[in-house]
């Protein structure tokens, strides 16, 4: 059945086995209707994970304050085994940001200016970079998924979300 769903990921001749494998079983209607539940639960599992799933605000501000790669590996393997697609692109993008503002506040340190000012505008820069995740970069993740998989799998999880 997966081969048959996923036609275009096959060539002619194994979907056309398939087709013939499914016929010589004779597969009932409970158990399409089992298997396609099943897809659709695995599909709502994959945009949950990647839309309702986000890095807490603690998690954010780990990532920002403490971009070194080999400090925040553990974190970001164990959202890959986890498969959380957003939490690493968003890990990713606060570690970015941490880093440019780190070096842009140590500019201002070699400059002369005080320290203050500049541990204000490292710890302030977290603030444009939180504004641009939550308006900007995940809106961008939640209109990828909605086009690959299309708007009503996304509003029902939106919906299911929401109760």
């Amino acid at each position: 059945m997966e081969i048959i769903d996923n036609k275009f990921g096959y060539t002619e001749m194994a979907v056309s086995v398939a087709f013939e494998e499914l016929a010589s079983r004779k597969i009932s209607e409970e158990e399409v209707k089992n298997y396609k539940s099943k897809q659709i639960e695995k599909l709502n599992n994959y945009i949950r994970k990647n839309i309702s799933h986000d890095l807490s605000l603690s998690q954010k501000n780990l990532f920002y304050f403490l971009f070194i790669p080999l400090l925040t590996a553990p974190f970001r393997l164990g959202f890959k085994e986890k498969g959380f697609k957003l939490k690493i692109k968003q890990a990713n993008y606060y570690s970015l940001f941490g880093f440019i503002f780190c070096v842009l506040s140590t500019l201002f340190l070699v400059q002369g200016m005080s320290n203050l000012f500049v541990a204000a505008f490292w710890m302030g820069g977290f603030i444009p970079a939180y504004l641009m995740d939550e308006f900007f970069n995940r809106q961008r993740q939640i209109k990828k998924l909605q086009k690959l998989f299309g708007q009503a799998e996304t509003e029902e999880s939106a919906q299911e979300q929401d109760a």
